[in-house]
């Protein structure tokens, strides 16, 4: 098994076929999706969607299993797609794929899956799907291009997708049908008198859209009744209240243009009304106002919302979306047909992270070398501090440090807790595909995140594919619990930093080594011997003088426990003879508590004496004492004569008990029993009579027959 392909997908027939229809003339594009189970890829020689389960092949790496032995199927467009797709994007829910290319976007609809393995239709390996083309006659009649396409995340049927043209129109379609159109800037034309304003970074070059707010302004819960059409008025009441209530919510849409301002879309999902805001004011202030090269945007759906943006130069924006005190109005646009209100949002950025666009050679160095290519970002769905930065050059990992102290600060239940930013993001150089000066370039031509075990695959303009491992939490492997820390921030302010963040200090790297990707042609015996050293540099700068750094931590860290441990054993051995003076005069004390307690209680019966034979010696007592003392006495001579009595009766009592008993007793003995044969003689005269009663008895009733009575 190869260390840069885990899943070993290069071996796989899906990108057998792929390698066959690679463009020539590179650029970064994104042919792979991945959604749950599934892998999408987009084969550009036979115009089809390939399709592959990558978790039951990690079960069965030979499809023995799968339905039919097949590898992967084949998703044949019902209607021939006649554009150069460069982005893959499958919807929310996994019913859609959206298929984009700069001159048309085409959406095909998934069939059904079932079977054991999960396929479509129970792993048939070619199906004919439904296809839907967007605008074809705009596109064929205009020289309009697509610049971004997203699915919106709150689409309850999982097909309303938003298409940003150059023209600075965003156009919103359902089940293939057009909605909307949001103007979000001039109107922008090439070949017309408006091309000045492409020069000027005043087209739209991306978008994206932010967490659902509730609208400022209280007129906007009106909105969708004020502008309703003459076939909504016909709609019953509770229709219109339910439409009101939708509108109560929007959706920012952030949008970036190539000069570096954002503007800002404020629209509900269903509402043809749209309020533009903008240019969003960007605090601290720039000369270069954050990005005279922007090419990307993306935003965090962080608490406030994080917003990434990307400059062609390898700069990356951190900034947070936060609302303005009061609403700022900006200048005038060129467009007169567009409106534009006061802004109620401000973007703050916190920090600057500035990628490596490749390795640069050390015989080459200045500042005219520097390389410069679109940048691209994918969010991480697995972890939200994490995006994923792909380019001509390479791959980029950046995990954003500043969000989980943001969520530590909300979650915080202190009065006194203070928000203080302080780690800074990292960005690590996972993949490199350009390591010289040469203008051949091995773009990455797709990349999807696998999730369950996660993961991430990139597919390369050489047709090489990458598949890597993805830890879910880098924090968890070396960053302790969140409880343990706050539990220790008042011994870490008196005694400093721990040691096991003196440790990740010192491992803290600058630059990375990233796994380099073949090229389309080998380089030069020069360029190869420029690279080595380039390595063994960072080697040398990066790992192994760090390592060293950590050895020497260690020893004096050692060196320190020791000493502690040797004064902390002598300060046992004293305490223990500390303990046993102590517990030596602990008994001594004891045993005088004890004598001393006794005496005590001694002297106090006798105190107690003497006052009683005081009192009673006392020649004159008061009239009151004499009289309760004389009845004291009477009552106890009554008393007593009472308890006499008592038990006078109890003795006669039992006496006549006694008698009772016995007198029972001899009764018993007295009764007379007559002895047995004049028991048994009883017994014989009295059958004797019965028989001759019952002999009579016949006789008399004979003679009453004989009579006739």
């Amino acid at each position: 098994m190869s260390l840069t392909d885990i899943l070993e997908l290069n071996k796989e027939e899906l990108f057998e076929k792929i390698r066959h229809g690679l463009p020539l003339v590179q650029k970064t594009q994104n042919l792979l999706d991945c959604k749950d189970d599934l892998l999408f890829a987009w084969d550009a020689k036979d115009s089809c969607l390939l399709v592959r389960n990558w978790r039951a092949s990690l079960t069965d790496p030979e499809g023995k299993h799968a339905s039919g032995g097949i590898q992967c199927q084949t998703l044949i467009p019902a209607n021939a797609v006649g554009l150069d797709v460069d982005r893959v994007l499958a919807s929310n829910e996994g019913s859609l794929v959206a298929l984009g290319g700069p001159r048309g976007v085409t959406i095909l609809e998934l069939p059904r899956r079932w079977g054991p393995d999960g396929y479509f239709k129970d792993g048939k390996a070619k199906i004919t799907c439904r296809t839907f083309s967007l605008d074809t006659q705009l596109f064929q009649n205009s020289p309009l291009e697509v610049r971004q396409i997203r699915w919106h995340p709150h689409s309850v049927s999982d097909s309303t997708l938003l298409v940003l043209l150059n023209n600075n129109t965003i156009r919103v379609y359902n089940h293939a049908k057009l909605r909307h159109v949001w103007q979000v800037g001039p109107s922008v034309m090439r070949g017309t008198s408006n091309t000045s304003l492409t020069d000027f970074g005043e087209v739209a070059v991306d978008f994206d859209i932010a967490p659902a707010v509730k609208p400022r302004n209280a007129d906007q819960d009106n909105v969708t009744t004020a502008d309703t059409t003459a076939s909504q008025r016909n709609q019953t009441l509770q229709a219109a209240k339910s439409v009101q209530k939708q509108a109560k919510i929007e959706w920012p849409v952030l949008v970036l243009r190539e000069n570096g301002n954002i503007y800002i879309l404020l629209t509900g999902l269903d509402s043809e009304k749209t309020r533009l805001q903008g240019p969003i004011t960007i605090t601290p202030q720039a000369r270069d106002n954050y990005g005279l090269e922007s090419c990307a945007l993306m935003v965090i759906p962080s608490l406030p919302p994080t917003v990434v943006m990307a400059e062609s130069n390898g700069k990356l924006h951190h900034a947070l979306l936060m609302e303005a005190e009061a609403a700022e109005h900006s200048f005038n646009e060129v467009d007169d047909f567009v409106l534009i209100e006061p802004a109620e949002y401000v973007i703050h950025v916190l920090e600057t992270v500035e990628l490596e666009l490749g390795l640069s050679s050390s015989s080459k160095t200045g500042a005219g070398t520097a390389y410069n290519c679109p940048i691209h970002l994918k969010r991480d769905l697995i972890n939200e501090l994490r995006y994923f930065a792909y380019h001509n050059a390479g791959l980029h990992v950046v995990t954003v440090s500043f969000i989980s102290e943001l969520q530590r600060y909300l979650d915080s239940e202190a009065e006194h807790d203070r928000l203080e930013l302080t780690a800074s993001s990292r960005a690590e150089y996972i993949l490199c595909t350009k390591f010289n000066s040469s203008a051949e370039i091995n773009a990455v031509l797709g990349i999807a995140l696998l999730q369950m075990p996660a993961g991430v695959v990139i597919l390369l303009g050489s047709g090489q594919v990458v598949s890597l491992k993805l830890v879910i939490d880098p924090q968890l492997l070396v960053t302790p619990s969140e409880h343990t820390k706050t539990g220790l921030d008042i011994d870490e302010q008196e005694s400093g930093p721990s040691f096991v963040d003196t440790i990740k200090l010192l491992l803290q790297r600058s630059v990375n080594q990233p796994i380099l990707a073949d090229k389309l042609s080998s380089p030069s015996a020069q360029e190869s011997y420029e690279l080595l050293n380039q390595a063994i540099d960072v080697l040398r700068e990066q790992y192994l003088k760090r390592h060293d750094l950590v050895s020497t931590a260690f020893a004096r860290h050692i060196n320190q426990i020791q000493l502690k441990k040797e004064q902390q054993l002598q300060e046992i051995q004293d305490l223990e003879q500390e303990r046993e003076l102590i517990s030596e005069r602990a008994h001594k004390l004891a045993e005088r508590f004890e004598e001393i307690s006794y005496n005590q209680e001694l002297l106090v019966r006798k105190c107690y004496n003497l006052m009683k034979q005081a009192n009673a010696a006392l020649p004159n007592h008061i009239v009151a004492e004499r009289e309760f003392s004389q009845e004291v006495t009477r009552l106890n001579t009554v008393t007593k004569g009472l308890a006499a009595s008592l038990d006078a009766a109890k003795k006669s009592l039992n006496k006549q008990r006694y008698h009772i008993a016995k007198s029972q007793e001899e009764l018993k003995q007295n009764a007379y029993e007559l002895p047995e044969n004049q028991h048994r003689t009883i017994k014989e005269i009295l059958t004797q009579l019965t028989g001759e009663i019952n002999r009579q008895i016949i006789d008399v009733k004979r003679i009453n027959k004989i009579v006739g009575m």
